[in-house]
């Protein structure tokens, strides 16, 4: 098998060229080394690949855990930790596992961790995906192994590639994020580390490490990176003024910001009322968020539900931003709206329990619109997205994420990107499928 960070790295060369300075073009290999600083205005203190609304794994997931299958350009499954594509035998297909699989903290991998990692997508963002999907059984005397019974091999691979279902081990604790990527991770409330994973199933990254601290607001990492104290700037090139020598870059978007409503909204939290009001914003009031191309406004962004709270989790800068931007928009006499900034986990509670409205993150579960359709339902409601996953709409060609709300209590107001402007000595590698980057595969050259 290919190394991944060889596979991965000769994708990037070509696909990354918005990131890739000239004289890097021109590199006869990828050098080993150099770390990265940078600011990002979002938590740093977990790690849940399986979580649909961890900003975190949206954006560092990927360096972090692999699944067992991977997709190429064209959706066509191909392993990555398992041995080869699932194999048809005893009424289903068998999933065979790489030997000697660790992860970064050098904890062995077998089935059991596999099955382990199914179950615990299931119960959390991949419930929708794999909803028709049997529980897997072990193959006796073989521990690398699992039967999923009445399953069609093609199929399988391709459910077991979305990153909602990378594998972890059994004792995993997102607190303390363990996988077979390219990187270790080490979480804490200031800062996430990102190192060398030198027992990487696919290869470990080129670079040697990332520091990632946790910002504030929006204008933190622009100002770090002007000061020449960072290497990134993270939706910018500079608070004040560009900086000098940078490469600005834009690898796509990794998640979406959403606005959603909820039964204690009355008629206003009706399905499709969320994406009304998003589709209603003034793009140039968001236009300092940087949440990507936003349409023009459409109809009246007024909120006539009862005087609410806006809902946000507290540890998200950017989504505090967000929320505070679309709160005075939607406010009107008499259904006024403020912003309440909550922990993660009661703004979970309250959502459950139909809480007017909230600003959350939901992270795509694979690369075709109907896993947009899929992620987005799940975020509004999982009872009724496992049963939208049995019965799919036909969709066809590129569907934008607005266009599958409007049965929704869910409604995209814009996207987190993976964007802004780095140090001339660095590249960062676009995802090989869909959007985003490719951590593993990015790399810095020697200072001379």
């Amino acid at each position: 098998m290919i190394a991944r960070r060889a596979f991965v790295a000769g994708i990037a060369a070509s696909a990354a060229a918005a990131a890739l300075p000239r004289q890097a073009r021109a590199l006869g290999r990828t050098p080993v080394g150099g770390r990265l600083v940078l600011h990002v205005p979002w938590p740093t203190i977990s790690i849940d690949p399986h979580d649909l609304r961890d900003p975190a794994a949206a954006l560092f997931g990927h360096a972090v855990f692999d699944s067992a299958y991977a997709l190429d350009a064209g959706a066509a499954p191909y392993p990555t930790l398992a041995t080869a594509l699932p194999v048809r035998e005893q009424g289903g297909a068998v999933v065979r596992l790489r030997e000697g699989l660790r992860t970064a903290r050098g904890v062995p991998l077998d089935a059991r961790d596999l099955a382990f990692s199914i179950d615990r997508a299931r119960s959390r963002g991949a419930g929708a995906l794999i909803a028709e999907l049997a529980r897997p059984v072990a193959v006796p005397g073989d521990p690398t192994a699992l039967l999923f019974r009445g399953a069609e091999p093609l199929a399988l691979a391709r459910l077991l590639a979305s990153p909602l279902v990378a594998i972890v081990p059994r004792r995993f604790s997102p607190t303390e994020p363990d996988g077979t990527g390219a990187f270790r991770a080490d979480v804490s409330a200031a800062r996430l580390t990102l190192s060398r994973n030198l027992f990487a199933a696919r290869g470990p990254s080129f670079l040697e490490g990332l520091s990632v601290a946790r910002a504030d607001d929006l204008r933190t990492s622009l100002r770090e990176f002007e000061a020449e104290a960072d290497d990134l700037g993270w939706l910018g090139m500079g608070l004040h003024e560009a900086r000098r020598g940078a490469v600005r870059f834009d690898l796509g978007a990794v998640a979406w910001i959403v606005i959603a409503t909820g039964a204690e909204a009355g008629a206003f939290g009706q399905p499709g009322v969320a994406q009304r009001l998003a589709d209603a914003l003034p793009p140039e009031r968001l236009a300092h968020l940087g949440l990507g191309a936003l349409p023009k406004s459409s109809g009246d962004p007024g909120w006539g539900g009862p005087p609410t709270d806006l809902v946000v989790d507290e540890s998200s800068p950017h989504l505090i931003e967000v929320a505070q931007a679309v709160a005075p928009i939607l406010s009107r006499p008499g259904h006024e709206v403020g912003v309440a900034l909550v922990p993660r986990a009661e703004l979970a509670r309250r959502r459950a329990r139909g809480a007017p409205l909230a600003i959350d993150l939901v992270r795509p579960i694979g690369p075709a619109p109907v896993h947009a359709l899929l992620a987005l339902a799940t975020a509004d409601d999982p009872v009724r997205a496992r049963d939208l996953a049995r019965h799919p709409p036909r969709l066809v060609g590129e569907v934008r994420p607005r266009a599958l709300t409007a049965s929704l209590r869910v409604g995209v107001i814009g996207e987190v990107r993976v964007a802004g402007g780095v140090v001339p000595d660095a590249t960062l590698a676009r995802a090989a499928v869909g959007e985003g980057w490719d951590l593993g595969a990015s790399f810095r050259r020697p200072r001379r």
